[in-house]
């Protein structure tokens, strides 16, 4: 192959890329308890997505540099009929616009025993929504499938000639079976087969591929992985790999909600770019403009924010900035329920991808650490890790008093809206890792590996630090190289399997020992007094007794 890039005669071509629309239907209901209870858990605004996706859409309309809007999936928030019927009228009046408009669907398209929730007052009812996902096709085929050069009809997947040298692949991860008969996003045998004869096909006729589908292939983080790894794509390890030494170069995703940017490197030394976009309708509210450009061998990545949504009460504020104070306030929430109401807790866990059982069950563990949390400060933060940190109380005087709450909060914001800014330098890094090398001494000391609880990690520091800052490409805008494709015959070089390196800030901590001492100690304590309790109830009973 040798340092070919497939498409590079192409002149640049710029699409407009959106994802989790979860358009609402007014008709299901958004007056009562039943509906404010419902909103109060999700991360979205449900009633008013008509306006959001209507202003998302206008931006784009102005826009008149591409005409090209594809759409990852879940276009509805729960697959309501009426949702779907009115959501296809506005992707109709994008193409009387002048739009192109390319969609898949996705599991929140559809609802097995064909119903959804609704809601009347204070219940909830069921309205009409899609049984039988294979019907999205037949709905949704003037958006793409009509223009299909190939398809894979059980995965709903196809293929499109966008432009003259360019193919999209659109390729739905919703519900295929691997293997036959167990449910799950990803690809099937067959359907990997018909990806891969794709791809051969546009190699062949110099066709440079972009691709979409509605799972993540590549974590956001590891944080992520851990507390929403079954909404990644099932088997997306492998296929990945082998998506990237085929000479996929780059997917679009969605279903996380997490504006971002990561990739991997094949162990052929095949770079693979997983772009995903956030919901439009969440926080944060954006889309991307991405310009595929093999000519120059880069990729483009831009991000559209909505500020302004005319007709919806924002507070007086830009659109994105009440969307964190709307999503900032339910994580708010989700913390206090954490120390103070874990059935709370378990009944928002949803909008995060986490489920309420499992959060009931660390119930035990939650509990105790929310309310040490609540009452954390930097302050004392500092004192248990003046030596790892390296820092002195002067260095921390302005944000001693700072909780350490209100900082996660800010964390898992920026989980979602991409980039945190807490570099190895800034005292903020110093202070979270260095607390964090100090539990991690002290799991060594007891031979504790977190790995056995939590598949993929290595420690406690490395599932956080990823929330602090960002060694990759920026979330927002990046412009992403292609490579070559790689193989035998033309082995990648050096360079594409080097890791940056960075010097450590923080000092390793060796108080596992005395850590674990105190805990000994205390759990001795509190033996001791509850022995001692006993003991004073014994004597008062037999005291008594001994009265009559």
């Amino acid at each position: 192959m040798g340092n070919r890039i497939y498409g590079s005669n192409n002149e640049p071509l710029k699409i407009q890329f959106v994802a989790d629309t979860h358009y609402y239907s007014r008709k299901a209901g958004t007056e009562g308890k039943a509906y404010e209870k419902a909103e109060s858990k999700s991360q979205k605004v449900i009633k008013d997505s008509d306006l959001v996706i209507k202003a998302g859409f206008d931006m784009l309309c102005e826009d008149d540099s591409t005409d090209i809007i594809v759409l990852a999936g879940d276009t509805t928030r729960d697959g309501e009929m009426d949702s779907h019927n009115e959501f296809i009228e506005i992707l109709r009046d994008l193409k009387k616009k002048g739009k192109r408009v390319y969609v898949i669907t996705a599991t929140h398209d559809f609802r097995d025993g064909g119903v959804a929730d609704g809601y009347v007052g204070d219940e909830v009812v069921k309205v009409p929504a899609v049984e039988d996902r294979h019907d999205l096709w037949d709905m949704y085929y003037e958006f793409g499938p009509n223009e299909a050069i190939s398809t894979h009809r059980e995965s709903m997947s196809y293929v499109v000639q966008l432009a003259p040298g360019y193919r999209l692949f659109a390729l739905n991860d919703d519900t295929n079976y691997k293997p036959e008969g167990e449910r799950g996003s990803g690809f099937s045998d067959d359907c990997m087969e018909w990806i891969l004869e794709q791809l051969k096909d546009a190699q062949d006729h110099d066709q440079y591929v972009i691709a979409m589908t509605h799972h993540p292939m590549i974590s956001p983080s590891p944080f992520y992985k851990i507390i929403g790894g079954g909404n990644m794509q099932r088997n997306h390890e492998t296929t990945r790999e082998i998506f990237a030494d085929a000479g996929l170069h780059c997917m679009l995703t969605g279903h996380t909600h997490v504006h971002d940017i990561s990739y991997v490197t094949s162990k052929k030394g095949n770079r693979f770019y997983d772009v995903a976009v956030g919901a439009m309708i969440g926080c944060p509210p954006v889309m991307r403009n991405v310009t595929f450009d093999p000519k120059n061998a880069k990729i483009d990545v831009e991000t559209i924010t909505i500020k302004d949504v005319p007709g919806m009460d924002t507070k007086g504020k830009p659109f994105d900035e009440y969307m964190k104070g709307f999503f900032f306030g339910m994580i708010r929430e989700v913390l206090w329920a954490m120390g103070y109401d874990i059935d709370r807790l378990a009944e928002m866990s949803d909008a995060f991808s986490i489920p309420g059982e499992k959060i009931k069950k660390l119930g035990w563990i939650l509990k105790p650490v929310g309310k040490f949390l609540d009452k954390l400060t930097f302050k004392k933060v500092w004192r248990l890790c003046k030596k790892e940190s390296g820092l002195k109380k002067a260095d921390i005087a302005d944000i001693a008093d700072n909780k350490v709450i209100d900082f996660l909060l800010e964390l898992i914001q920026n989980l979602y809206c991409g980039d945190s800014p807490y570099g190895p330098d800034t005292r903020e890094y110093k202070l979270t890792c260095g607390l964090l090398n100090i539990v991690d001494s002290l799991l060594d000391t007891i031979h504790l590996s977190i790995g056995k609880f939590i598949k993929g990690a290595t420690s406690v520091r490395s599932l956080v630090e990823p929330l602090l800052w960002n060694p990759g490409y920026c979330d927002a805008d990046a412009v992403l190289p292609i490579y070559p494709i790689y193989d035998e015959s033309n082995p990648a070089p050096a360079e594409m399997f080097e890791e940056k390196k960075f010097e450590d800030t923080v000092k390793k901590s060796k108080k596992g020992p005395l850590v674990l001492l105190i805990i000994v100690l205390l759990v001795l304590l509190l033996l001791a007094v509850i022995l001692g309790i006993v003991a004073l109830i014994i004597w008062a009973i037999i005291a008594i007794i001994g009265l009559f």
